[in-house]
């Protein structure tokens, strides 16, 4: 089977700000003498501007993608791939910070590459 978070298995690789339940970090619990409400907000903040930048990376490979395809010069192609899959790592370096975030989101993104192998077969 496929393991997408191969490099965050190891339960030591997350902060004591992430649980494995549904509601994610924002769901902390209040035995854990590290939890505070103000670092659970401050998390959550985080984790969002993580899922956004995300999607601002995702559209940046999405632009370059249609840029490298909407011309015939070589050198622009060339330059317009390098930058996309510059893009790519980037949108692999905030999967994982958003699975240290929230460790139930590595749940999640597992079960749909699951599924879909499941479907190749």
């Amino acid at each position: 089977m496929y393991n997408f978070y191969n490099s965050f298995n190891n339960d030591e690789n997350y902060g004591n700000n992430t649980t494995n339940n549904s509601m994610g970090s924002m769901n902390n619990s209040m035995n854990n003498p590290n939890y505070s409400v103000e670092n659970n907000v401050a998390n959550f903040d985080t984790l969002q501007k993580a899922r956004k930048d995300l999607i601002g990376e995702i559209q940046a490979v999405i632009d370059y993608d249609a840029h490298l395809h909407s011309t015939t010069d070589k050198l622009a192609k060339e330059t317009w791939a390098n930058i996309m899959h510059e893009e790519m790592t980037h949108v692999g370096e905030l999967l994982a910070l958003i699975s240290y975030l929230d460790q139930s989101q590595k749940q999640y993104v597992q079960n749909g590459i699951n599924e879909f192998l499941d479907r190749m077969k």
